[in-house]
């Protein structure tokens, strides 16, 4: 028996897989190892397929395919004619395959399916102004030819109907095929057209956003470093990263990407992990200290021995689980559903109805074209959301499906987090105060911070040189890792850096009004000291965006419940700056399955948008009802992730969006109301034999057209 399995399809927490080893047989076997891990199994026999439908939240594909592995020794995964010996290789978000990765479509894929779609585009076009604007039927040829073509664009929704059946199964797939071919063959070919032409569009754009948010995700944790420095008995070599195993000893020093987990055995450092917490500063890290893998070393030098790589270090862990959560059901997706039931089974019923009432194929085909492609309630949403998020777009307001634009209006909670989004990411100098003279005072600092890539020393550096002050030379530095810096010039010795280098040297600090004030501000302050004893302060912090007061006093005006702040930050800071907007909550010293977790637990009982921009905050985005990133600086991770990307990053936008959320929203139920109204009374009159075929058609384009002109008017909504 052959041990290859097929993937057919795998899109939305379903799944169609082909093997020789699906038969009777081993219908037990196969239910019994996938029960716990699936909500339904359905095996066709005849073509040797399986289909699976799973929630995200128990488990994946990947998991599903080692399952079966473990039982039937699975040696070959094949999808799109393209091998993979490897099952993980072909699932796990962090792998190094290559783009014919069967989770990511390639591009030829890609281009192939964009070819396809575009030509039927340009048969929609001509068909349309030929019948409608030109008022002029198809040739027979043309109607032949056209009938041929919707036969083959519909050959992906017939198979599906096809296996349906195989299975017992009557579902809304089964039905949209037996209307499509039934109007094919029944002379409706354009009407048979159009229904096909919009599924196809639908589905190749759901797949598109899906996947794209997946490949950003498996790019972003693909390691950009090839080759580390490890050390072997006393000697540092240098070596792939490919080649590094766990309890190596790897070295890596200032303006370099730490690649692997672990622990520092020697050395010191200061270290970027804002990837990781989002904390604004730089973490002092020593032997002993863990560290993680796409951190950087801001300065300092350390050996660590390797805890953990590739996909197993905690940056792809937690990617990993963004991933698997990006493809979870929103719940007016699961309202589709069993919306689509709905109008299945009242669609059969008034085509049987009206066949058996009226002995009429012709109204009984009318009614069935009424209720097949069921465009009034597509577009009434669709239509009303696309058009605002048009608008949304002109003002630097990237949203990525109409259900998200849907829930921020719904939203009662809103989740912040801090550096980055409520403040800008630069630290700025606030205040300073000195014994030494102004000119003095900034020449040391600048002279001290010249060579220090640090962001605060940066800040420093930036606002000295701003005030039009010079660095001095033949100055001697020396580093204190954690601390700050000891320099000579001349015949004095300089200390600047935090309060713990100040009592290392046993400098006192003299309390002042000025310093006392910044110091409850909860403010970053670096102390400056001439021989020992203390000769000022400068004192920083993160700006706060322009409109962030105003944006969430103005969410409180339209009802949100709760506002809460999740950071990174430690406790002092936290509380002090959540004191100035006056959060509900306040959530400090934070790593991202945190923050996660906070936003899980709120959303069992609230609708929740989380607003980030970094990649410490994917997770927690993924696991809300709605995600917004700030994109103008914002990790590639968290825009891609994020259902709604502000590429301004301006607070006053988070308004502005939901208001035309409300609007949108307005929109699509007055457009349901025509839609709904046009499709009852159609189906009457077709029923009636008042219409046929030609009329449905007609009274498609008929609320169409108006639920389209109501639509436009988000796009004048400011």
């Amino acid at each position: 028996m052959s041990k290859t399995i097929e993937i057919k399809s795998n899109i939305k927490n379903r799944a169609r897989l082909k093997s020789k080893i699906f038969t009777k047989s081993n219908e037990l076997v196969i239910e019994n190892i996938l029960s716990k891990e699936v909500k339904s199994i359905r095996m066709n026999f005849a073509c040797h397929s399986l289909i699976v439908e799973f929630d995200s939240n128990i488990t994946n594909l990947n998991r599903i395919l080692e399952r079966l592995n473990s039982i039937f020794d699975i040696n070959k995964v094949v999808s799109k004619n393209i091998v993979k010996n490897k099952i993980k290789e072909n699932y796990l978000t962090s792998c190094n395959s290559c783009k014919s990765c069967t989770l990511y479509p390639n591009e030829k894929s890609w281009k192939r399916k964009l070819f396809e779609y575009g030509a039927l585009s340009v048969v929609a076009i001509g068909v349309f102004i030929k019948e409608h604007i030109l008022m002029t039927a198809l040739s027979p040829v043309a109607a032949i030819a056209l009938g041929g073509l919707s036969v083959f664009a519909a050959l992906p929704l017939i198979n599906d109907a096809y296996n349906d059946i195989l299975n017992k199964k009557f579902t809304l797939e089964t039905f949209m095929a037996a209307a499509v071919l039934t109007a094919i063959f029944g002379g409706e070919i354009s009407a048979a057209f159009e229904v096909i032409y919009i599924l196809r569009g639908s589905r190749l754009f759901e797949e598109y956003t899906a996947e794209k948010s997946r490949l950003e995700i498996k790019n972003l944790i693909k390691m950009d470093v090839k080759k580390v420095y490890v050390q072997r008995g006393d000697v540092e070599i240098q070596i792939n990263l490919e080649d590094v195993s766990y309890d190596d000893i790897v070295i890596f020093v200032h303006g370099e990407k730490i690649c692997v987990d672990g622990t520092i055995i020697e050395g010191e450092a200061e270290i970027n992990e804002s990837i990781i917490n989002g904390y604004s500063q730089s973490v002092h890290k020593k032997v002993g200290d863990k560290v993680f893998a796409n951190t950087i070393v801001d300065s300092g030098r350390i050996k660590i021995k390797v805890d953990a790589l590739g996909d197993e270090t905690y940056i792809a862990r937690v990617l990993g689980e963004v991933d698997k959560y990006l493809s979870l059901k929103s719940s007016s997706e699961v309202m589709a559903d069993k919306l689509a039931k709905r109008v299945l089974k009242v669609g059969t019923l008034l085509t049987i109805s009206t066949l058996f009432l009226t002995s009429s194929f012709t109204n009984a085909f009318s009614v069935m074209i009424m209720m097949s492609c069921p465009c009034a309630t597509v577009l009434a949403a669709s239509s009303a959301i696309s058009s605002a998020i048009t608008n949304a777009a002109k003002h630097g307001i990237l949203i990525k499906g109409g259900i998200h634009l849907e829930n921020i209006s719904k939203a009662d909670v809103f989740c912040f987090d801090k550096t980055g989004t409520l403040t800008t990411a630069k630290p700025i100098v606030v205040d300073y105060k000195s014994n030494l003279p102004n000119k003095e005072f900034f020449e040391i600092l600048l002279s001290l911070e010249d060579k220090n890539s640090h962001p605060i020393a940066k800040a420093i550096v930036d606002y000295g040189n701003e005030l039009g002050f010079k660095k001095l030379n033949n100055i001697k530095i020396d580093n204190k890792i954690g601390l700050g810096v000891q320099g000579k010039i001349g015949n004095d010795t300089y200390h600047l850096g935090n309060l713990k280098l100040m009592q290392d040297n046993k400098i006192t600090i003299r309390q002042n009004k000025a310093l006392k004030e910044q110091q409850n501000r909860a403010n970053t302050i670096i102390y400056l000291a001439k021989n020992y004893k203390f000769a000022g302060f400068i004192s920083l912090s993160h700006e706060i965006r322009d409109g962030s007061y105003q944006m969430i006093e103005d969410l409180r005006k339209r009802g949100v419940k709760k506002i809460i702040l999740l950071t990174g930050d430690d406790e002092l800071v936290a509380k002090e700056f959540a004191k100035k907007f006056n959060f509900d909550e306040v959530h400090h010293n934070l790593m991202p399955d945190e923050k996660a977790k906070i936003v899980e637990t709120l959303s069992k009982d609230h609708n929740v948008a989380m607003i980030g921009d970094g990649v410490n905050d994917t997770l927690a985005m993924s696991k809300a009802d709605t995600s917004i990133s700030f994109a103008s600086g914002g990790s590639e991770a968290a825009i891609e992730v994020s259902n709604i990307a502000i590429t301004n990053s301006d607070p006053k936008d988070i308004i502005k969006l939901y208001d035309l959320s409300k609007f949108a929203l307005k929109i699509a139920n007055q457009n349901y109301l025509i839609g709904t109204s046009t499709n009852i009374i159609g189906s009457g009159a077709a029923m009636l034999g008042l219409i046929g075929p030609a009329g449905a058609g007609l009274t498609h384009i008929g609320h169409t057209s108006a639920i389209i002109l109501n639509s436009s008017r988000n796009r004048l909504k400011q």
